[in-house]
C-alpha cells in the first residue's frame, strides 16, 4: 500500500440470520490489537462486515443512562439484532425516528456477547442503516441465496482455510444451510404479505403490495448480481463502498 492510501475496506459479506446467528466464533488474524475481528461463518467464510436487508419490526431504547438502539430486523430466516449509540449516532437517529413496521438495508460489524448461561448471542453494529424498498429487499434474498450456495460448494475444498476452521469450530452440517436458502426464497412472497404497506414516516418510500415483492423472488441474472456487487445502487441503498 502506497503512503498516504487508505486501507481497503472488507468485503461485506451477505448471510441469511439462520446462518449469521451460528456464527458465534470471532478471531484475529494477527495480533496487533487493530487488526479486524472477524466472525467465522459456518458455510466456510471470514466476515468482517456483514450487508442484510430485512423489515424493520421493532426499536427499542434499552440503555440505562445513554440512549443505545436496539432493533430487530427480520428475513425470512430467522432475525438479525442491531444496537446503536453514541458512536453510530446516524444510526441511532434513524432507529429513534423511523416508524415500524419498513425495510431496512444495513451494513455493520459483527459482534459477540456471551450471556451468563453460556450462549453466545450475535449482533451487527451499523455502519450504514436506511430504508428501502420491496425491490431492495428481494434482490438480496436471492443474491444472498446465490452467496451461500457458492460457499457451500466451496466447503470441502482442501485450499479452504476457513471451511477447515469452521469445521473445527462448529457442530454443524453445512448442507443445512442449503434448506436454509430453500426457506428463503419460498418465503419471499409470504414476507411480502406482511411487510410495510406504508413507509410514508420513513422516507417516502413507495407503498408496497405482494405483487411487487413476488416479482424478482427466484431471479436474479448474472449481470444484475454482479453489478450490485461491485458497487452500484441496489434501490435506494448505495453501495459502493461495500466490496472495495
Amino acid at each position: 500500500m502506497s503512503q498516504g492510501q487508505a486501507p481497503m475496506r472488507e468485503l461485506a459479506q451477505r448471510a441469511f440470520a439462520g446462518e449469521f446467528n451460528d456464527a458465534g466464533y470471532t478471531f484475529r488474524e494477527s495480533d496487533d490489537d487493530r487488526a479486524p475481528v472477524y466472525a467465522l461463518l459456518p458455510t466456510g467464510a471470514k466476515a468482517n462486515r456483514v450487508f442484510v436487508v430485512g423489515t424493520l419490526t421493532e426499536t427499542d431504547d434499552v440503555g440505562s443512562d445513554d440512549e443505545y438502539w436496539q432493533g430487530r430486523i427480520v428475513g425470512p430466516t430467522g432475525t438479525f439484532f442491531t444496537y446503536a449509540g453514541q458512536y453510530q449516532p446516524e444510526a441511532a437517529a434513524m432507529l429513534r425516528e423511523v416508524d415500524p413496521p419498513v425495510f431496512v438495508a444495513l451494513v455493520g460489524k459483527p459482534r459477540t456477547y456471551e450471556t451468563d448461561d453460556g450462549d453466545t448471542n450475535v449482533s451487527l453494529r451499523p455502519e450504514h442503516l436506511t430504508v428501502v424498498d420491496a425491490d431492495t429487499r428481494n434482490r438480496w434474498v436471492t443474491e444472498t441465496a446465490k452467496r451461500t450456495l457458492e460457499r457451500i460448494q466451496r466447503f470441502d475444498d482442501d485450499t479452504n482455510e476457513y471451511a477447515a476452521m469452521a469445521r473445527e469450530e462448529y457442530d454443524a452440517d453445512p448442507d443445512q444451510y442449503r434448506q436454509t436458502v430453500i426457506q428463503a426464497l419460498e418465503e419471499l412472497t409470504d414476507d411480502a404479505e406482511t411487510a410495510p404497506t406504508s413507509q410514508d414516516q420513513a422516507g417516502g418510500v413507495t407503498p408496497s403490495t405482494a405483487e411487487d415483492a413476488s416479482g424478482s423472488a427466484t431471479e436474479v441474472s448474472t449481470d444484475e448480481d454482479s453489478t450490485s456487487q461491485s458497487g452500484d445502487d441496489i434501490g435506494d441503498f448505495d453501495t459502493t463502498d461495500l466490496d472495495s
